[in-house]
């Protein structure tokens, strides 16, 4: 029986070798694949009486929904202004490839007959995409706990579907706070190298503190947001914490993993030095 590093290894080459397509790696860059997501699922069906056979075609589907969702979101962030025709071509290919990995999952769970796993990943993916539009779409989100929330249902949505179909509630829960942890060290680290990030922009269209006049100094309001987003962080640790209590058994691999994302909380935690 393999283990979780050598299953993880071997289920990465079949994800990397089933959306691989010459002319589009020819164009653009391999698709990236996230391991952490792949973990979690790999844990939860590892918890299921599932034939391997039928459990790595579930995993592989899931994750190329993942890289088509991810591919997606390259072009629908990088379509600012007068475009050269090359750069017209990448995100046209872009668009095809993220396509293209959605037909892939269709064929995989096609393949093995499952059309509940079919429905399963296609109302997550709505799930997903219509919390981004509300993540992007300004004055939609006006407090921090709806914020959470909408950050939980596109990081998490594929893994939650499948863990509720099946019972599994300490999958979700692991899931859903451990991506949300990761996606606010991605804000975080972005914040500092770009003065970028999303998260921060909703955050700084909310009102913080009704005592303080709506004239107060940028600086002071930036200060708020980020004493805010600060909070954010260290609350989403404490719950990744409380989350891995909830697990019954927990895999060496992805213990292992956790405590990376958490020893990375407290190394940018009340950090605002921008990066070079």
């Amino acid at each position: 029986m393999l283990n979780i590093t050598d299953d993880i290894r071997q289920l990465k080459r079949l994800i990397e070798t089933k959306a691989q397509h010459p002319y589009l790696l020819k164009h653009i860059q391999k698709p990236s694949l996230d391991e952490d997501k792949l973990i979690l699922l790999w844990g939860l069906f590892n918890d299921l009486d599932v034939l391997n056979e039928k459990r790595n075609q579930y995993i592989i589907s899931t994750m190329l929904v993942q890289i088509a969702l991810d591919t997606h979101e390259i072009v629908s962030n990088s379509g600012d202004g007068i475009e050269l025709p090359e750069v017209l071509k990448n995100r046209q290919l872009q668009v095809l490839a993220g396509d293209y990995y959605s037909g892939l999952y269709y064929q995989g769970l096609a393949s093995v007959g499952n059309v509940d796993m079919i429905r399963i990943l296609s109302s997550a993916i709505k799930k997903i995409n219509d919390n981004k539009i509300i993540l992007y779409q300004q004055g939609s989100i006006n407090d921090v706990p709806t914020l959470l929330m909408t950050i939980k249902a596109i990081e998490a949505s594929l893994i939650r579907k499948l863990a509720d179909y099946y019972n599994e509630p300490a999958w979700i829960d692991i899931s859903e706070d451990l991506l949300l942890l990761k996606r606010l060290h991605a804000e975080k680290r972005s914040y500092l190298k770009t003065g970028q990030s999303i998260v921060f922009d909703v955050l700084r269209a909310m009102p913080f503190d009704d005592s303080i006049s709506g004239d107060v100094l940028i600086s002071e309001k930036e200060e708020q947001v980020r004493t805010q987003f600060d909070k954010c962080l260290r609350d989403a640790r404490q719950s990744v914490q409380c989350s891995m209590r909830k697990m019954a058994k927990f895999d060496d691999e992805l213990l292992d993993r956790v405590k990376v994302i958490l020893e990375q909380t407290e190394s940018i935690a009340n950090s605002y030095v921008k990066e070079g």
